[in-house]
């Protein structure tokens, strides 16, 4: 019984790769493009190196639409809008795949493309990326345990075959019996099968996958002996599902059984591309045979699916068995089967990837009838039992008798069921026996005799099948598993009985075999047991453990001693053994290490690993770093930084790990060919300092063997230069001698100057000597914290010395040249330790005190922040965003370390790396994520990333087949959102501790977001012991105080030594304050670099346990740890002046966040509502502290007085013209193909030129130019045939003569123009490309500059293009307009370039002029609905400030309190005993205290200006003054041109308000930009306007006061535009499409 699926078109997707590194190299341009369903393929640009790539023709290369079921785009990122995902294809394909399979229907899936095309990676996919093959297996095997669980009497046997065609072959990759070429056969129920083809029963996702990967293993060693790779041979994977149902009613078993076929076909790419010639080429003809075949079939079928009339009998024929693929698809291309086709293009290649694209489009009209294969056996054995008895029947006689006939017996045999006698001699072969006989059907046929025993053997082979019961195939399925694993065992292949894929040996030295392709590599392991191991020949007669295939190939080539613990290699006589890229001598014994490269023959590739002696090398680096697990010392993780020994370099030099990573096969064979070149890959590996003194060592060589080739006159000075290199090169050598150099003083001529010399000498010596000197010293002092000084120092004088080595290199290359020396001075700058100590003192403080630039970061960035809550707001999530200030060090980015997204911070979406690497104060986002109530930072630049994806969310709500691959959370929110959030810290003082001192202090919690104490904690810091260091005899002590306080201290306040260890405990207690309304559960956590200092090598995070403030109280918050550090200079010098944050983290509830978020809303508004200096008072205290007053608020000023950025579109007309002959200029045809193409100017020889520009902005007076101030052009350049960009034969740019006359306009509609013309004579670049006529395909570049004046800009607006021209003959024709309608192209009189100018306000600027940079009052569309919100502003700054000068002065009040405490108090001097001196020493005193250093007054921050005296005018005119002389920067970019109109069409444009002027146009809209043209032929570009944050709005009240329907307004963000659209339903598609967040109303 067979149920119907009905007739279905074949499914054909494309899926379109990114560009690789080959194409990129080459600068390659994508040339796909997809819109929804439609693939679109470019021509690549005429001349570049895509088109001589291309074969075809340059008239034949244009652009082609297609249409399929789903267009898939990779080639961009993967946050990309649209982008297709491997998940995605198999949600689309896989399980629409197994749906038919479970049906009953044969279901196939191929993949077609060129190689390289992706096709092995969809299918199969690479790493983490499974393709659709595993996914689907694996959903197979979940879905059955699923509907049996459902049905108990649903059983399911799932069977599988692997075959590979390679050649017209076919080989069963599961079977090591089957080696030779199995045999394809057609039954009329069954269709094409494979005779004797393995199929192997499974049971779980695990035993399909194991098989899987050990038929890659064979066909692994088969493209290894066959020196092929896996791209040439087509893969057949097919599942065979069994669905068997029993009928408890009527006791009976039903069947369905469904073929599905994954297919992986060869790379389908040409032979001129291959470059294959030959012997290879005909080779390669026979394995693409398969995929010819396969196209004539899908053309034929195509055909036969059109249905059209009057078609032949004879046209219908489908050439299935020209080859073998075909012949085994026959059901799935046209037949009984569910297909889908997976077209994998390459976005580089034109033809391959257009071959491809034609032949999927053919694919999709092929009409297939599936049915569901519903109990197929009965019937099945039925008629093979009639087949066999009457093909056992032909061989009945029922009659024999021999005749002698001429002296020849012949025997005359009755064959049952023949019409006659059938007369044969006896020594006639059964080949050459006729037969005939009467089929089932009533024909008579006529076979031989062998073909009649051939067919019952067949016949016979599937009766048994069927009858074969599952215990039967699964006992078949054993004992071929284990005769493939003899076999692979036979080559010396490891095979891993109990898992699956290739798990390396725990113990055994093995090699690990290296293959091009990917999926290939790492599949065969063999083992190295203890002795020898020998390698040979697969064919060799003597007994060897590793058998390998290849002319190369010796019957001994090579053997592995493995002995204690050591692996030698040795190859033997006449072999070709590579270690490590370079040819062993044979008889030499090399040892191997973990990591090695050993190339066996020319195909044989592998890497040695040796698990024992990885182990042993880790093991003996964690000795090192053991003395962490036991107590955890400061030096060693300063020190060390947790590295081992490493591991032996290999004989090439080149570092590679333990593990070998990034050792492929690709790296192996380019160590060969390097080696083979007299290279060292080494070098890519070479830091910068060995490299550049490499560099100069060789350029040393080469200039002492130019000199010795070539004497110069002033040969003493050379051998000068040759000695200073070499003392210089000395100097910091290994041995460490000084050099004494210029030991000739008197061989300079009259020009130089020996006393400049002698004085560099000098200080060259004496920086030379100090350096001794404080070598010595640093040997002397060891661990002391003048050590860290002198180094410091020393450091500085080797940068001082290589200053002096440069300055006397340009003092000898001057003197060489004859140039005066006077001018060239140099004074190096030679500090003291203590200076250095002291610079690096003031540079730190300063540093951090970055509240200025931090204020500007906040009010120049409140626009983005708006942007972005408006964004949340319109889609309705649930999450604000607001600033604040992230604290440098460990708590710039504090995550929980019991939270289980812990360590995700570093990868993927969540990576920010700005944030977490700050070290010092900066500007964060504060996200309150009210759908997960969680708070998280996000550093600003994360911020801008994500608002681009909110972004697009908007942009692309009408275009459904792009919105449906985002993710509509993902940009606002963080995945997964933490479970624990950051509330607040405790901050301890460790200036007792570096005293020896306990200390036990209540510290306040401070909250980061409000800069309130939220609660406080009990901290106490109990000194266990400590350890003094250990003094080596010999060793010198320090010449200075490790402290400055008194050596009389008592031993209870002394301070801490460098070299000694301290033991104390901290522990944290008696919480309190922590409200249950505001936090369900709390943790608190402390870092070892908290008590270290930021130098600790591997950071390390301590927690508490989680409280829940439901079950539980705050008592049952604790901490206790204790600590073991090592005291070095950085750890003591944190200790003396440091402070340990203690972290709190907690669950918070959604009534703390809406807390959080109102509290930011009153900060603000209680600065809106206070004016002066009362603003400024109120910023130090708390919201709940102070009520807000009311007061007038201050009117909103003009955003002419903001010093904010400016962003404007420029679009420029160029026009080159020429001398007519009526005497005035005429433009010159401009020839362009259309899309992205700019056009070509069509140039005369021997004509007066003239370059016409005219610019267009649509700001108006916003941008005020004032004139052209120069225009430059030349870098000619030649442009050839093939797209290479040869060098400028003129590179400097002419400066032209302008026209005095200019052209400037502000029109009414708020746009502004400038139009210039200037003079060019292209002779006075005096190159051959401009007054020759220009080749065929070719095009002279050239580089056309020009500056504008702008009233606020301090320098002219750069703007540069490139243009391409044609020389032509004088009297050549301009092009004929019939082109334009034979081909895509157009002809123009002009070119456009839209360029973005953004003008920013400069770098410095003072306090006062703060409140220019304010963004918040920026215009964003939408911000309506955030009503009365407001960003926070320099208040978050103003309050971190405090939060940092309070939190520290508390816990410095607790240090002295302790320091005080523990200091004995002193007698009480007696009167009268007063020293002399004492009372002026006492005023001096007293004056050094009152006496201010630095600056007199506190830089106050302002984001209102000052309030102005009315009557005095003078103020305002300062303001003036100030506001005019602050001038912007300015920049230029040209954006590229789309090619991709969203949508075309006539509307009206109103010009003029005053006079209602409409005029009509055409536009285009091509986002981000709206053209504007005069007429739909779309020659004449009238502007551009720029939809970025633009709003639609339609008001019936706007039409009537217009007087006009269907009108419209759009607002951007420079100008305003009233449209008219020409009826009600174009009104309707412009509005959707020009604003698509219309949608969401």
């Amino acid at each position: 019984m067979a149920e119907s699926g009905g007739e279905g078109n074949i499914k054909v997707v494309v899926r379109c790769r990114p560009l690789n590194t080959r194409e990129l190299a080459r600068g390659a341009k994508p040339l796909i493009r997809m819109q929804g369903n439609q693939t679109i393929l470019d021509p690549p640009e005429p001349g570049s190196a895509q088109a001589q790539a291309s074969s075809g023709r340059a008239t034949e290369r244009k652009a082609h639409n297609f249409t399929f079921d789903k267009s898939y785009w990779s080639a961009g990122p993967r946050d990309e809008p649209g982008y297709c995902s491997q998940e995605t294809l198999y949600n689309d394909l896989g399980l629409e795949l197994l749906e038919h399979g479970f049906s009953g229907f044969n279901a196939c899936i191929l993949a077609y493309g060129q190689t390289g095309s992706g096709k092995s990676y969809s299918m199969m996919g690479y790493g983490a990326d499974k393709g659709i093959i595993p996914l689907t297996c694996e959903e197979l095997f979940r879905q059955c345990d699923e509907r049996h669980a459902r049905d108990s009497s649903v059983s399911f046997v799932v069977e599988v075959s692997y075959i590979e065609i390679y050649n017209e072959k076919v080989r069963d990759l599961l079977n090591p019996k089957n080696t030779g070429n199995l045999r394809v056969r057609e039954h009329p129920s069954l269709g094409p099968y494979v005779e004797d083809l393995s199929k192997l029963m499974v049971r779980s996702y695990d035993e399909m996958m194991t098989l899987m990967d050990e038929g890659n293993k064979a066909r692994t060693v088969a493209a290894t002996n066959m020196n092929e790779t896996s791209s040439r041979s087509h893969a057949v994977f097919t599942l065979l599902l069994t669905i068997k149902r029993h009928d408890l009613d009527t006791k009976l078993d039903t069947e369905k059984v469904s073929r599905i076929s994954l297919v992986d076909l060869a790379g389908s790419e040409r032979a001129n591309s291959t470059g294959a010639t030959g012997q290879r080429l005909k080779e390669g003809a026979n394995i693409n045979k398969s995929l010819t075949t396969l196209g004539k079939v899908i053309a034929a079928l195509a055909s036969a699916s059109d249905n059209k009339k009057g078609k032949k009998k004879g046209e219908d024929f489908i050439p299935y068995r020209d080859s073998v693929l075909t012949w085994l698809l026959k059901d799935s291309l046209g037949g009984n089967s569910k297909t889908a086709m997976i077209a994998a293009i390459s976005p580089a290649d034109y033809e391959e990837t257009l071959s491809t694209l034609r032949y999927a489009d053919q694919a999709k009209k092929i009409k297939n009838k599936a049915v569901v294969n519903e109990d197929p056996n009965a019937k099945l054995v039925r008629e093979l039992k009639e087949e066999l008895e009457m093909l056992r029947g032909k061989f009945i006689v029922t009659e024999y008798r021999p005749v002698l006939v001429a002296n020849t017996v012949f025997v005359i045999a009755r064959v049952a069921g023949s019409s006659g006698e059938e007369i044969f001699d006896v020594n006639i072969p059964a080949e050459k026996q006729k037969v005939t006989y009467q089929a089932k059907d009533g024909t008579i046929k006529t076979v031989t005799k062998a073909e009649l025993q051939e067919q019952m053997e067949a016949s016979e082979k599937l009766m048994q099948s069927l009858h074969e019961t599952w215990e039967e195939k699964m006992a078949r399925t054993q004992e071929i598993h284990k005769e493939r694993e003899k076999a692979l065992e036979e080559l010396g292949i490891t095979v891993d009985k109990g898992a699956v894929g290739v798990h390396t040996p725990k113990k055994m030295p093995h090699l690990v075999n290296l293959n091009e392709d990917p999926l290939m590599s790492e599949c065969l392991i063999y083992q190295l047991k203890l002795g020898e191991t020998m390698v040979g020949h697969v064919d060799s007669q003597k007994p060897v453990a590793i058998r390998l295939s290849g002319e190369t190939i010796r019957e001994e080539h090579c053997y592995f001693d493995n002995r204690d613990g050591k692996v030698m290699l040795c190859a033997m006589p006449d072999s070709v053994t590579i270690l490590n890229g370079r040819q062993i001598s044979p008889g030499q014994v090399h040892r191997l290490r973990s990591g090695f490269r050993i190339i066996l023959g020319d195909h044989h590739v592998f890497r040695f690993n040796n698990p024992e002696e990885v182990r042993k090398l880790r093991s003996r680096a964690a000795n090192k770093s053991s003395s962490l697990q036991r107590s955890v010392s400061a030096a060693d993780l300063e020190s060390g930084n947790g590295e081992g020994s490493t591991r032996p370099h290999s004989p090439t030099g080149s570092s590679v790990d333990l593990g070998g990573d990034g050792v492929d096969w690709t790296f192996a064979k380019r160590e060969h060919a390097f080696a083979r070149l007299g290279l060292d890959p080494a070098l890519d590996n070479l830091p910068d300092e060995d490299l550049n003194r490499l560099f100069e060592k060789i350029t040393k060589v080469k200039t002492m063997r130019d000199h010795i080739a070539k004497p110069r006159p002033e040969s003493s000075l050379s051998q000068a230069m040759d000695s200073f290199c070499q003392g210089m090169d000395d100097v910091w050598s290994e041995s460490g001698r000084a050099f004494d150099a210029y030991t000739d003083d008197t061989s300079v001529d009259a020009n130089g100057t020996p006393d400049m010399e002698s004085s560099a000498r000098d200080v060259r010596d004496q920086l030379e000597n100090r350096r001794l000197e404080f070598e010595s010293r640093l040997q002397a002092i060891g661990e002391s914290s003048e050590a860290e000084d002198l180094k410091a120092e020393k450091q500085q004088m080797e940068h001082q010395l290589k200053l002096i080595q440069s300055q006397m290199k340009r003092i000898i290359d001057a003197r060489a040249r004859g140039e005066d020396l006077e001018k060239m001075e140099f004074e190096p700058t030679i500090y003291s330790a203590k200076q250095l100590k002291l610079i690096r003192k003031v540079l730190d403080k300063w540093r951090a005190h970055r509240s200025f630039s931090m204020a500007e970061v906040v009010l120049s960035s409140a626009v983005v922040i708006k942007e972005a809550n408006v964004i949340s707001k319109e889609l309705g999530k649930d999450v604000s965003y607001n600033f604040t200030i992230a604290a440098g060090g460990s708590l710039a980015k504090p995550t929980s370390s019991v939270d289980t997204i812990a360590g995700l911070d570093e990868f993927g979406d969540m990576a920010d790396p700005t944030l977490a690497s700050a070290t010092q104060p900066s500007v964060a986002i504060k996200v309150l994520d009210k759908r997960n109530n969680a708070i998280y930072l996000w550093s600003l630049d994360r911020l801008r990333q994500q608002l681009q994806r909110m972004r697009n969310l908007t942009v692309f709500i009408d275009r459904p087949s792009y919105s449906q691959h985002f993710s509509s959370e993902e940009p606002f929110y963080n995945s997964p959102p933490p479970l624990f959030s950051f509330i607040g810290n405790a901050l301890v003082s460790l200036a007792p501790v570096s005293r020896r001192l306990s200390s036990t202090s209540i510290v306040p919690i401070f909250c980061r977001y409000t800069a309130e104490a939220i609660g406080s904690c009990r901290i106490d810091l109990r000194i266990l012991n400590i350890a003094p260091p250990k003094r080596h005899a010999g060793s010198a002590a320090s010449t200075r105080s490790s402290s400055p306080l008194p050596s009389s201290t008592p031993n209870g306040n002394k301070p801490l030594a460098v070299g000694s260890k301290i033991n104390f405990v901290l522990t944290i207690d008696s919480v309190k304050g922590l409200s249950p309304h505001d936090f369900s559960s709390v943790h608190l956590q402390a870092r070892l670099a908290s008590f270290i200092g930021p130098s600790v090598g591997a950071e390390e995070v301590f927690a508490s346990s989680v409280v829940d403030l439901e079950n539980a109280s705050l008592s049952d918050l604790k901490f206790r740890r204790t600590f073991t550090i090592g005291a070095t200079a950085k750890t003591l010098a944190h200790l003396r002046e440091g402070y340990a944050p203690i972290e709190f983290f907690a669950s918070v509830t959604p009534t703390y966040l809406e807390r959080l978020e109102r509290w930011d809303e009153m900060r603000e508004q209680r600065t809106v509502f206070t004016n002066g200096n009362d603003a400024h008072t109120n910023g130090t205290t708390s919201p709940s502290s102070q009520s807000p007053r009311p007061s007038t608020q201050p009117m909103r000023r003009s955003e002419t007085e903001f010093f904010m950025e400016q962003t404007h579109d420029v679009v420029a007309w160029v026009q080159l013209c020429e001398l007519g002959p009526d005497g005035d200029y005429v433009p010159v045809p401009v020839v362009t193909s259309g899309g992205t193409d700019p056009g070509t100017y069509t140039l005369h020889q021997g004509l007066q030129r003239r370059i016409a520009l005219h610019l267009v902005c649509n700001s108006g007076r916003q941008l005020p130019w004032s004139e052209f101030t120069r225009v430059r052009i030349g870098n000619v350049r030649l442009l050839d045939p093939k797209g290479r960009l040869h060098d400028s034969t003129s590179k400097h740019l002419v400066t032209l003569p302008l026209l005095q006359h200019q052209d400037i306009e502000f029109k009414s509609d708020g746009t502004g123009e400038l139009r210039s013309e200037a003079l060019w004579d292209s002779s006075v670049h005096d190159s051959i490309l401009l007054n020759r006529v220009t080749g065929a395909n070719q095009k002279v570049m050239l580089q056309l500059t020009w500056s504008v004046a702008v009233e606020t800009c301090a320098e002219p607006v750069q703007f540069s293009a490139d243009v391409a021209i044609t020389i032509q003959t004088r009297d050549a024709r301009p092009p004929s307009k019939l082109m334009t309608f034979l081909t895509s192209s157009k002809i123009l009189s002009k070119t456009s370039t839209v360029f973005h100018v953004r003008l920013t306000p400069p770098l410095t600027r003072s306090a006062k002029d703060l409140w220019r940079l304010d963004t918040a009052e920026k215009y964003v569309r939408g911000e309506e609905a955030l009503g009365g919100w407001r960003s926070r502003g320099i208040t978050v700054v103003e309050d971190y400030s405090r939060l940092v000068t309070m939190e520290r002065r508390a816990a410095d009040v607790q240090a002295i309190r302790v320091i005080l405490a523990s200091t004995p108090a002193r007698p009480p001097a007696p009167a009268n005993s007063m020293v002399w001196g004492g009372e002026e020493l006492l005023r001096k005193s007293i004056d050094l205290w009152q006496k201010k250093f630095g600056h007199r007054g506190e830089i106050v921050l302002r984001q209102e200006p000052e309030e102005e005296v009315a009557s005095s005018s003078s103020s305002k005119v300062v303001d003036t003054e100030a506001l005019n002389c602050l001038k912007l920067v300015s920049s230029t970019k040209p954006i590229p041109k789309s090619d991709g109109p969203t949508k075309k069409g006539h509307l009206s444009l109103l010009l003029d308000a005053n006079l209602n002027t409409w005029e009509r146009r055409w536009f285009v809209l091509r986002r981000p930009y709206l053209h504007m043209y005069a007429h739909s032929d779309e020659l004449e570009e009238n502007g551009v306007i720029n939809l970025n944050a633009v709003n639609v709005e339609r008001n019936p009240d706007m039409e009537m006061l217009l007087g006009k329907k269907f009108t419209f307004t759009l607002f951007t963000a420079s100008n305003s535009y009233a449209l008219a659209a020409p009826n009600a339903k174009e009104l309707q598609s412009w509005t959707s499409k020009l604003d698509p967040t219309r949608l969401l109303a």
